[in-house]
């Protein structure tokens, strides 16, 4: 099968033919990928950034954890799905058994498998992909997959945090998303389904904040070294309940964190250089709260692909044929996509 493998960090992806995976274990599934998001952890893992986390990885490897496609085989416990059925796959294969995933807590699983990330799974960049059954969610039949990719990662974590963040948005509050990227495009979507509160957008882009409005924002603003002074004068000096910051990098933490009302919410979903520093005085009495985010349930990903099969929510894609994975990767890391970049093999 043709993939586009990373031989070393640092390096572009090469697109050469590979051994297809095959069914090792009565539960795996081998799904033919027609959909793969490329996700800002492609670039931090192409740059090594995991390395410190994961270990040393398997060179050459495939990336691409957000993949969506057809039933290609089944192993032979395999009894919700048939061959040709559209699937989903979640992230993330996990045990079932361990303490974690009996309590619902399956992404700290013990015997986590993070195809595309882990450096040892094999991931989606690729025609075919193994995973396993209970990490697959499946399609109404007739649904096209491939603009479904994007909610396995960018939309499930976005779906996660919104879900964790509702009880802390009053209906009469605002809320701010920061960055409308790949998580941030889906965040302000969820928001608004979830709560009438006002929400403000920011991002850097003028074509993003344009679209804002699509998306559920009440205001958008231009991210700067003002943007606290502009949030707390829309609030009229209150500050917001709720900062989801989507990018993580400096001085977005900072900024999220000088905008909260006493008792606020900042909401972690980008993963980056930035650090959520805050002076235990100033935490406590604020009482302000912060949160990490890390993917979401296999349970909150079906619903969120009903949202989507059911039109509730926006699915904006720029495809790009496999062949093309290093010109995906550099129109991400220079903003030139709109929604998520999705490889097409």
């Amino acid at each position: 099968m043709k993939a586009a493998v990373l031989n070393e960090f640092n390096g572009d992806l090469d697109l050469i033919d590979v051994e297809a995976p095959q069914v090792s274990h009565p539960s795996d599934v081998i799904v033919r990928i027609t959909g793969a998001g490329v996700c800002g952890s492609d670039v931090h893992w192409i740059q090594g950034a995991f390395k410190d986390i994961l270990g040393a990885p398997q060179f050459p490897y495939i990336l691409g954890h957000e993949n969506a496609g057809y039933v290609e085989a089944v192993g032979e416990a395999v009894t919700t799905l048939r061959i040709g059925d559209p699937v989903l796959a979640h992230p993330h294969i996990t045990c079932g058994l361990c303490r974690a995933c009996r309590r619902n807590e399956a992404s700290f699983c013990e015997s986590l498998r993070f195809p595309g990330i882990d450096g040892r799974s094999p991931g989606g960049f690729a025609e075919f992909m193994r995973t396993s059954e209970h990490a697959l969610v499946k399609l109404p039949p007739g649904t096209d997959p491939a603009p479904m990719a994007s909610l396995a990662d960018a939309g499930l974590t976005a779906y996660h945090a919104v879900r964790r963040a509702c009880g802390d948005l009053p209906a009469d509050g605002a809320a701010v998303v920061i960055g409308l990227g790949g998580v941030g495009y889906f965040a302000l979507q969820l928001l608004r389904a979830f709560s009438p509160a006002r929400l403000i957008a920011v991002d850097l882009r003028p074509e993003k904040l344009d679209n804002a409005g699509t998306l559920g924002a009440d205001l958008a603003l231009p991210a700067g070294e003002d943007l606290v002074e502009r949030v707390l004068q829309a609030t009229g000096g209150a500050g917001v309940d709720l900062v989801m910051d989507c990018v993580g990098i400096a001085p977005v933490p900072e900024q999220s964190l000088a905008m909260l009302r006493r008792g606020g919410v900042y909401s972690a979903l980008g993963a980056d250089t930035g650090e959520a520093c805050c002076g235990t005085l100033a935490l406590t009495g604020r009482e302000l709260t912060i949160k990490g985010n890390l993917v979401g349930t296999l349970g909150e990903l079906t619903e969120l692909a009903h949202m989507a099969v059911n039109g509730r929510i926006q699915l904006t894609q720029t495809s790009y044929p496999l062949r093309d994975a290093n010109r995906a990767l550099q129109d991400l890391r220079h903003g030139r996509i709109q929604g998520r970049a999705v490889l097409v093999p």
